[in-house]
This record gives C-alpha cells, sequence and structure tokens, in this order.
C-alpha cells in the first residue's frame, strides 16, 4: 500500500495517528522519485520493515534507484527502521545532522526517550533499538541534488536534539518535510525526554520564515499540499508570545 502526493512523491509508511499503511510504530515514511534517482524520508520503527519495502516495490520505483535516506531525527519511530533499510539497500546514504549521527549511532535508551515511552506503553518492553551508522552528517542549508529536484536541510532543534527538516524544491513546488517539529496550524511537538527543548524552537524557528513553502508534509497525522508557509508563519508568530504554543 502507498498513497500519491503528488506527480514521483509518495507516502510508503505510516502507522497509528496516520494512514495505517505499515506497523502502527512506524512514523510517515515517504518516497521521492525522479528519472534517474530517488529518495526517502525516515525509516520508521524497525517493527516490521518488510511492509515498508513492499510499499515501496508497488510504487513502481526501482529499489536500485533510491540514493539517500535523509533521518529528521533519531526517535524510534523514525529511526528504528534505517539498519534494517540499508541492510536491503547497501547502497543507499543514510543522512542525518551531527546530533541525531551520535544518537542513531549510539544513543541510550535514555537519551532516545524509550525508557519513559516504554514506561508509557507507546513501544513493546521488548523493543530494542536497532543502532546505524550515519553515511553522511548534513549541515545546515546543505543543499543534495536528487529525484530532480534540491533539497535543503534546515536544522530546527527543539522537538529533539538537531532535528533536521527537509526543503525540497521539485518542479514549480516547494515541500517541507518537517518531521515531528512543525504540524498544521502552527503546532509544535515537545515530549518529556533527552534534547526535546522549548530554547531550540525559539532559538532557530526563525531559519523557517520567507521560504516560500507550498507543501507543509510532517510526520504524523494531516498534511498540507498548498499554502504550507502559512502554518510555518503561525508557528513562528506563536512563539514570540509568552505563553506556550500549542503542542501535539
Amino acid at each position: 500500500m502507498y498513497i500519491r502526493l503528488d506527480k514521483g512523491i509518495y507516502m510508503v509508511g505510516g502507522g497509528a495517528g496516520g494512514p495505517g499503511i505499515s506497523n502502527y510504530k512506524d512514523c510517515n515514511v515517504y518516497l521521492v522519485e525522479g528519472e534517474k534517482d530517488a529518495f526517502l524520508i525516515d525509516g520508521g520503527s524497525g517493527l516490521d520493515t518488510g511492509w515498508i519495502l513492499q510499499n515501496i516495490l508497488e510504487t513502481g520505483c526501482d529499489q536500485k534507484k533510491i540514493r539517500y535516506l535523509f533521518l529528521t531525527h533519531a526517535h524510534g519511530d523514525h529511526g528504528g527502521g534505517v539498519k534494517d533499510l540499508k541492510a536491503a539497500m547497501p547502497w543507499i546514504t543514510i543522512v542525518a545532522s551531527s546530533g541525531e549521527k551520535r544518537l542513531l549511532e549510539q544513543g541510550s535508551e535514555e537519551e532516545l526517550g524509550l525508557v519513559a515511552a516504554k514506561k508509557k506503553g507507546a513501544y513493546p518492553k521488548d523493543y530494542v533499538y536497532p543502532h546505524c551508522r550515519v553515511d553522511l552528517t548534513a549541515e545546515d542549508e546543505q543543499c543534495f541534488f536528487a529525484a530532480d529536484g534540491k533539497i535543503t536541510v534546515v536544522l530546527v532543534p527543539g522537538h529533539s536534539v538537531e532535528s533536521a527538516l527537509y526543503l525540497l524544491d521539485k518542479g514549480e513546488k516547494r515541500y517541507l518535510f518537517s518531521g515531528d517539529s512543525i504540524y498544521l496550524n502552527g503546532v509544535l511537538s515537545l515530549i518529556n525526554c533527552y534534547g526535546s527543548t522549548m530554547e531550540g524552537y525559539r532559538n532557530n524557528i526563525h531559519k523557517l520564515a520567507g521560504r516560500g513553502i507550498d507543501a507543509l508534509i510532517p510526520s504524523h497525522y494531516r498534511l498540507i499540499m498548498t499554502d504550507g508557509q502559512k502554518h510555518v508563519d503561525k508557528a513562528i508568530e506563536l512563539l514570540s508570545y509568552s505563553s506556550l504554543p500549542p503542542m501535539m
């Protein structure tokens, strides 16, 4: 199963709180395909990566076209499946920010938020995070070219230690894959774990001003394909108030 969002842009994973097309713990996993190559955004939880691989196959995209996997952040529902995807497609380049690289490669359960999440019942008690090596460390405003588009990295710590948002210019549209950092109506996401801070948002949210974003595509819940900048601007405005902004 998959969902086509636009020409060459697919949702190939997403569990509870999303489309229900892969394991219940998976974030939304996106595939962007161009004429010659393709890339993925995030890797899901690792609880049933075969399901995501089957969804990719059903899009008609040849797995050998996939050059990159861009990680937004290392929490279990995003980074847990990266190791299995790399094993299935050893030619892909895993890209993450410096802060998330350390967590993906060697973060403890406490640092990854899994101790509290398991206590809450959000993960199986026997869930073991599959650490994976990062091939390329992404810098703020670094650009990549793949899938007939330009991908710009925007680092916005806040939800996690060093979340990376990926701004895709493809055709005449601009798509922001915002991870867990920004949702519709300017909603943000803080969780009670290491690296999740309001200070991170306050110091970095301004980087998203004036980007001309058409589609706002987060890792959970609803997305929007037009006027995405309005939702981002609302988040920026809300963070200028003394009261806490709305949180997911």
